[in-house]
């Protein structure tokens, strides 16, 4: 009997190709990722254990900072930036609390990683918005890790440097893939991107600090401020996240406000 053998070139070109086409059609979308084990949380959960859904809105809550602030730009050296912005700008995914190290889609509506996590791909939600209404698209991701890379604080630089490259998968797919598979949080990390709209920064300058507020997606803008004094949070009424699993429970004060002091006694006795 003669045994059937494959041309050497084309048994090396499907020995490459056929183990990653195998691994991409075993990756299904999931709502969540875990970096221990299983998720706590199923597909149809609705609110997280430890919070109270029907929690009332309203009212306004106070904290005090020590110190100054001037700048709304957090992303960069430059300046010292104000309290609070995080309630503007939106992650991927969100940490829960009542798990070692899970995360569940917040900008992305799934997420999809092979099992050595040798990349991972995230899916938008087609009803985020930025508070002007434009979506939030596959751009405005790759945007923010480029720009976060190249122009932001060296903490970036340094938390994404085992990402190859961030590029689009589709309308709404975008793709990171890694240049190793040892750091198995690399995915949980890159849910943990803050997005921003590339579309505000084609007017203004990312590098430089800002007293002007910038354009956030998330449950709160800015109210009012007074540099180095205080800055004021009003809830989103027209958020767009309201709804989902991952915010239910979340978000219910009116507005948020920041008052700073020259030090902590000052403080104490403001309040």
């Amino acid at each position: 009997m003669t045994r059937f053998r494959l041309p050497l070139g084309l048994a090396v070109t499907l020995a490459l190709i056929m183990p990653s086409w195998a691994q991409a059609q075993d990756v299904a979308p999931a709502h969540g990722v875990a970096m221990h084990g299983d998720l706590k949380y199923g597909p149809d959960f609705e609110h997280f254990d430890y919070v109270n859904p029907n929690a009332p809105k309203g009212g306004t809550v106070t904290f005090a900072s020590i110190g100054t602030f001037d700048t709304l730009n957090p992303f960069i050296i430059k300046g010292t930036s104000a309290d609070g912005l995080g309630f503007l700008f939106e992650t991927l995914t969100v940490q829960s609390e009542d798990e070692p190290f899970s995360e569940y889609g917040l900008l992305a509506e799934s997420i999809e990683m092979p099992e050595d996590r040798s990349w991972v791909a995230f899916t938008l939600r087609p009803e985020a918005r930025w508070h002007d209404g434009r979506p939030v698209t596959v751009e405005d991701v790759i945007f923010s890790f480029d720009t976060l890379k190249e122009k932001g604080l060296p903490f970036y630089r340094a938390y994404y440097r085992n990402v190859i490259k961030a590029e689009a998968a589709g309308e709404r797919r975008v793709k990171f893939t890694f240049e190793q598979t040892t750091n198995r949080e690399l995915p949980l990390i890159l849910g943990q991107l803050p997005i921003l709209p590339k579309h505000y920064y084609e007017n203004v300058e990312f590098e430089k600090t800002t007293l002007q507020p910038p354009l956030g997606s998330g449950p709160y803008r800015i109210k009012s401020l007074e540099p180095g004094r205080r800055i004021v949070y009003e809830r989103a009424k027209d958020y767009w996240g309201a709804d989902l699993p991952v915010s239910r429970g979340f978000y219910n004060f009116d507005e948020i406000r920041y008052e700073y002091y020259r030090d902590a006694n000052v403080a104490l006795e403001a309040f």
